[in-house]
């Protein structure tokens, strides 16, 4: 007998905490009550307005000891669309509970933005996500909206990219068009701290001293300073322009960007006691400006479709070991590349494969940088389509060849209904534990999604 989907969803309710749905029934109110009264308001601009969204369960569980949920995370997100002529607004708020983190439902208000038409001019101003890059599971031109890593990147994009308020202006003219991005709006990348997914961050510093004829190599206590964030200012805002254009069958897109650095720079600063010997570090996070220049492009040859990304940075900052360079916090600016190169191909009618090759280098590099002077990643993407698309399975791999650590996603979705899709899946990470990927090494789990949409 075929179980039907209201079956499952009563099963999702079932494992909701009363206290979750308590909260959400009354934000929720607030929320539908607010999209009611601003429809009326602009009833004679907009000629429709929409409401949906989606429930989800998401359940992670440890492939290793102890074997423990790493996630019990329930989603509500709500969605509205007012569209008119000329116009077009977008809301969305997110109502998140993990009973394996906390017992606090929090709100999230995801992006707001309106948007504004003409014939050769567009305007959308609000907090918004701009996707700028072509790589897939990495991130090198994609660098407009800071990154929430606090589930490293096993989290879907859209939740992994942080929307930012801005005003993107785009001017367009037959087959070529200008993004101008102004971004008052400063959001630093979101990484843990503590818990599964805490990014390493190491306890004491080593540097070498002299003593006497011989040099002693002293381990010393790091004292973290809160991360203080730059004020958002119109006159200390970010700024970007995106050209794109279509040449001889390719796409073109020339990139640059104006903006402070998302993932803190630690300025570190070595306390002396009477006797000159040094007792402690004092690291203290910034987010100095950088300048960033990119290049996409993208094209089509029968069934393959070449495509590829390169950012260029004129000086970006690194740590160093050199003692030289105390009163610079230990850091040095230095020029860094980057580019990957991918080709897409269908396989058969129901399967698809991508291929990508990650290249990253340091320019300028001297033995005396914490960072490995240039680092190389390959990856493979196959996706599937089976049972008139109600079936899609996908098998994600990035392998870093230069640290030898990687990171493997295997999903299946199940479309049951237009309206209801069930998710099960692996998370698969490895490697030595000073590495990207290897540090997670022991968070390889299993994990199932239940998604209704309305």
């Amino acid at each position: 007998m075929r179980i039907s989907a209201a079956f499952f969803i009563l099963r999702i309710t079932r494992i909701t905490q009363m206290y979750f749905w308590k909260s959400v029934m009354k934000i929720s109110v607030i929320f539908i009550t607010v999209v009611f009264v601003v429809s009326i308001l602009f009833e004679p601009a907009y000629s429709e307005v929409e409401l949906h969204g989606f429930f989800r369960n998401h359940d992670a569980f440890r492939l290793k000891d102890p074997n423990d949920a790493m996630l019990l995370r329930n989603r509500l997100r709500l969605n509205s669309e007012l569209r008119g002529d000329n116009i077009y607004g977008y809301a969305s708020v997110d109502f998140l509970n993990d009973a394996a983190a906390s017992s606090q439902t929090t709100l999230n208000l995801r992006e707001l933005y309106l948007d504004i038409y003409s014939s050769w001019i567009d305007f959308r101003i609000g907090k918004q996500q701009v996707v700028w890059g072509k790589a897939d599971g990495y991130f090198i031109n994609d660098i407009v909206n800071p990154l929430d890593l606090s589930y490293f990147l096993l989290q879907d994009f859209d939740d992994i990219r942080m929307a930012t308020t801005m005003l993107n202006t785009k001017i367009h003219h037959g087959n070529h068009s200008l993004e101008i991005l102004v971004i008052p709006e400063f959001k630093p990348l979101k990484m843990a701290l503590t818990g599964d997914w805490a990014f390493q961050r190491p306890d004491s510093f080593n540097i070498t001293v002299p003593a006497g004829e011989q040099f002693v190599t002293m381990s010393i206590p790091m004292n973290y300073q809160q991360d203080i964030l730059p004020q958002n200012s119109l006159r200390r805002m970010e700024y970007g322009f995106k050209l794109n254009t279509f040449l001889l069958g390719t796409d073109f897109s020339l990139i640059y960007l104006k903006a402070r650095e998302d993932k803190p720079v630690i300025k570190k600063q070595i306390v002396l006691n009477e006797f000159q010997i040094p007792v402690n570090v004092i690291l203290t996070p910034t987010h100095p400006w950088i300048n960033f220049y990119g290049l996409n492009f993208s094209r089509p040859v029968g069934t393959f479709v070449f495509r590829g990304e390169g950012g260029y940075y004129p000086n970006r900052y690194f740590d160093t070991q050199d003692m030289s360079k105390v009163n610079d916090g230990l850091l040095v600016k230095r020029p860094f590349l980057q580019g990957m190169i991918g080709v897409d191909y269908q396989l058969t009618g129901e399967i698809d494969i991508g291929v990508q090759a990650i290249r990253e280098r340091i320019l300028d590099y001297d033995d005396n940088l914490m960072d490995d002077e240039v680092n190389s990643i390959g990856s493979l993407m196959l996706r599937g389509r089976f049972a008139n698309e109600t079936i899609l399975p996908l098998w994600l791999t990035l392998y870093n060849i230069t640290s030898e650590s990687y990171l493997s996603r295997i999903a299946v979705d199940w479309k049951y209904s237009d309206s209801f899709t069930i998710t099960t899946g692996f998370d698969l990470l490895g490697g030595d534990s000073d590495t990207i990927f290897g540090q997670f090494d022991r968070n390889d789990n299993v994990y199932l999604k239940l998604a209704f949409n309305f």
